[in-house]
């Protein structure tokens, strides 16, 4: 009789333990609806953005998204129309959920944070985010403040219509800079100017290194994992060796067959880029400058050198420990 107690006592706390936790953090869908009104938008509207790291975060120790599909519910917000987005964070990381209203850049930002929901109200009009001042204590001042500027940055970036793959991979990199752009830019310009030809596959040699991978690893579909991206960094010295102007590094088109193939050096202007807004605009508000240009590669990136490689100059060019623009012979005495 006592050892039944004692089961029954253990499974009465168990379930009170679940309960407990299951009840830590309330339905957020009043929470939701309260925001859509605030915003003036109405359920499957396609004018407004919801932007969520959902996809990464653990809330309450558990999976976010039974969280994200009471939001879905709620908003009527779908990958498949264009309406939904997600940005990268740590799983340790607070779960954040932006409604977003193109017409006014109006936002609603919805916060995990101790076992209750946080709203933030807020714009992301071109005058708040060029504002340096209102960066200066953002963090402090919003619940949000650690992921407003991923949050301003694509949030903007959908407003303007920006193309889906650049969304993609500011979702990875989450956020929206001038070194994610170049990379983009530069993904593309590989793809107009150097299209695959039968037989022949993609290395990205990515030196020196800066934000731009991660647009490389979504256009291109080239990872380090699929040996398709590799990430070199170089010293001070090395870069100031290299013997081409704006250097970002190097495409190489290989024939694994035919043992032979091409590598094209390539350059990137930053100076044009950053040109194209008022100077000390902070990185938040460049997408809003940047964004008409997207689909203008040529613009910004150029070849500065095409160059045969054989089997053995491919390798070096590769491998650990070598510097890949001396194997190439771009380097200066």
């Amino acid at each position: 009789m006592k050892r039944s107690f004692v089961i029954f006592s253990t499974a009465l706390i168990f379930v009170f333990t679940a309960v407990q936790g299951f009840a830590a953090m309330p339905t957020i869908t009043p929470v939701i609806e309260k925001a859509m009104n605030t915003l003036k938008v109405t359920k499957a509207d396609p004018n407004f953005l919801v932007l969520t790291n959902a996809t990464a975060v653990i809330t309450d120790g558990k999976s976010s998204l039974p969280i994200l599909e009471q939001v879905q519910e709620a908003t009527g917000a779908m990958v498949g129309k264009g309406n939904l987005l997600f940005f990268q964070r740590p799983r340790n990381a607070p779960l954040r959920i932006m409604l977003f209203k193109k017409s006014d850049r109006n936002a609603v930002i919805i916060s995990a944070n101790q076992s209750k929901w946080a709203v933030d109200i807020l714009d992301f009009t071109l005058k708040t985010v060029s504002n340096p001042d209102f960066w200066k204590d953002a963090t402090d001042k919003y619940v949000a403040g650690r992921d407003l500027f991923s949050l301003a940055t694509l949030g903007n970036a959908w407003a303007e219509e920006a193309p889906y793959d650049f969304l993609k991979s500011a979702e990875l990199h989450n956020h929206i800079c001038p070194g994610l752009t170049s990379g983009y830019l530069m993904a593309h310009f590989i793809l107009d100017h150097y299209p695959l030809e039968k037989g022949q596959k993609y290395t990205i040699i990515s030196s020196p290194v800066w934000c731009k991978e991660d647009a490389f690893q979504v256009v291109m579909d080239q990872t380090p994992g699929k040996r398709g991206l590799v990430v070199k960094p170089l010293s001070e010295k090395q870069k100031e060796n290299i013997s081409i102007p704006n250097p970002a590094g190097m495409v190489l088109i290989w024939d694994e067959k035919q043992k032979t193939g091409k590598g094209v050096a390539l350059s990137f202007d930053f100076n044009t880029l950053k040109g194209l807004y008022p100077k000390d605009t902070p990185k938040a508000a460049s997408i809003l400058y940047t964004a008409p240009y997207l689909s203008s590669p040529d613009k910004f990136v150029s070849t500065a050198k095409e160059f045969d490689i054989d089997e053995t100059m491919f390798n070096a060019i590769r491998e650990a420990g070598s510097n890949p623009w001396e194997s190439a012979g771009l380097t200066t005495p």
